[in-house]
Formats: structure tokens, C-alpha cells, sequence
């Protein structure tokens, strides 16, 4: 078993004292487990096959999702359960809509009390690491502006995720950047909405007219 490995991170706009707490504590360096992980761990825990259980997991999110098709609430007792919301497809909820006018919001999920406890109990005899993640806080913006202009130098556009990178802070923290420069039109997104892609604008970053084609 692996010990939680986490971080403190500054707690950002913490005007006229609003919030309680200067910093807020992280888990880091998660990894992402797969179903086929699940299935494997399973498997090497119990005499059930892989096959089998791979059939069990997969019958289970059919008949769940087609319960809460029905509008029914499952509850997985010691676990969690589903429920689910509704919208307008229109946005707008006028009070007027027919059936084909409204359509599910979101699945909801609520872990049950037991599972919670569950979870802190192991979590406790686990232990917990602290560790230095990457992330910085105090970053200014003339030093954010100062990694970018060398950056441009051999590059024509950047993504959050690269920004992120070269800057060595948290995705937020490079959201809150992103917004800072293409607010201030140092940046362009020259991308699609869903897929971002920064040029800097003529005069931004030391660029040129004619090495801002986009």
C-alpha cells in the first residue's frame, strides 16, 4: 500500500480575509487506474477470472445506466448511488415543456456515508508523505512575460499545457495566465475553442509584424 503523497498550495484571491484558511492541501503525483487494473487486482485477490469479472463490471454499467434511464435512483449499498437531473434542451426553462423538450442534465453520484468512513480508515493506515510538488504560487507576471519572450524566440505558439510546463506551475495558475495575456492582447487564440492554440500578437514578446502570420 502506498502512502498519500500531497502538498500545500496558497489559497488564490484571498480578499479582505474571506477565506479561513491561508493554504489549501493537495493529493500529488496521482495516477489514473484503469478498469483492466481493477480487473487485474481483483483477479489476483480472489479465485474469479479476469473474463468473469470484466463481464460482471460491464453487466453492472448496464443496468445501472438503464435504471437511471428510467428515472430510478440506484444505491449501491456500502458504496455510492446515482441519480440523475434534468434540463430544458433549450437552456431555458419555461415550465411548458414537453417530454421531447428535456433531456438529462447530469448523472449525480453520492458516495454513502460507510464507503466515505471506508476510505479514511485505509487512507489513516496508509499514511500520509508530504512532498515538493511543482507548483509556484508567487510566479509574477513580468517573470511569466520574461519565460515567454524566450520562448517565442524559437517558437511560433503555445498551449496551456506547455505553458504549464515551461513555467513550472499548476494548470490553474497557467489558466490564470492565459486569461491575463489574451485579456491584455499579448496572446491570440488562433485555435479552436475546445483546443487552444496561443500566438503572441505583433509587438508582444519582442515579435514581429511579420513573424505573427497566423
Amino acid at each position: 500500500m502506498g502512502k498519500i503523497k500531497y502538498d500545500f498550495y496558497k489559497n488564490p484571491d484571498n480578499k479582505e480575509g474571506k477565506l479561513k484558511s491561508e493554504y489549501h492541501i493537495r493529493v500529488c503525483g496521482q495516477q489514473t487506474i484503469s478498469t483492466k487494473r481493477i480487473i487485474e487486482l481483483i483477479h489476483n485477490a480472489s479465485t474469479l477470472t479476469p473474463t468473469d469479472i470484466n463481464a460482471v463490471i460491464f453487466a453492472f454499467q448496464d443496468e445501472i445506466a438503464n435504471q437511471l434511464a428510467q428515472g430510478n435512483i440506484v444505491k449501491l449499498e456500502g458504496l455510492c448511488s446515482f441519480n440523475i437531473s434534468l434540463k430544458s434542451a433549450k437552456g431555458t426553462c419555461t415550465g411548458k415543456e414537453n417530454g421531447k423538450a428535456i433531456e438529462v442534465k447530469s448523472v449525480n453520484i453520492n458516495p454513502e456515508k460507510e464507503f466515505t468512513e471506508r476510505v479514511k480508515e485505509l487512507a489513516s493506515k496508509n499514511g500520509m508523505e508530504k512532498v515538493i510538488a511543482r507548483h509556484s504560487d508567487a510566479i509574477t507576471d513580468e517573470k511569466v512575460d520574461r519565460i515567454l519572450t524566450n520562448y517565442f524566440s524559437t517558437n511560433k505558439a503555445i498551449t496551456r499545457p506547455k505553458l504549464q510546463d515551461i513555467c513550472s506551475t499548476t494548470r490553474y495558475m497557467a489558466m490564470q495566465q492565459i486569461k491575463r495575456l489574451t485579456e491584455s492582447g499579448k496572446l491570440v487564440n488562433v485555435g479552436f475553442e475546445n483546443h487552444p492554440l496561443y500566438m503572441p500578437t505583433p509587438g508582444s514578446f519582442e515579435k514581429k509584424e511579420e513573424d505573427t502570420n497566423y
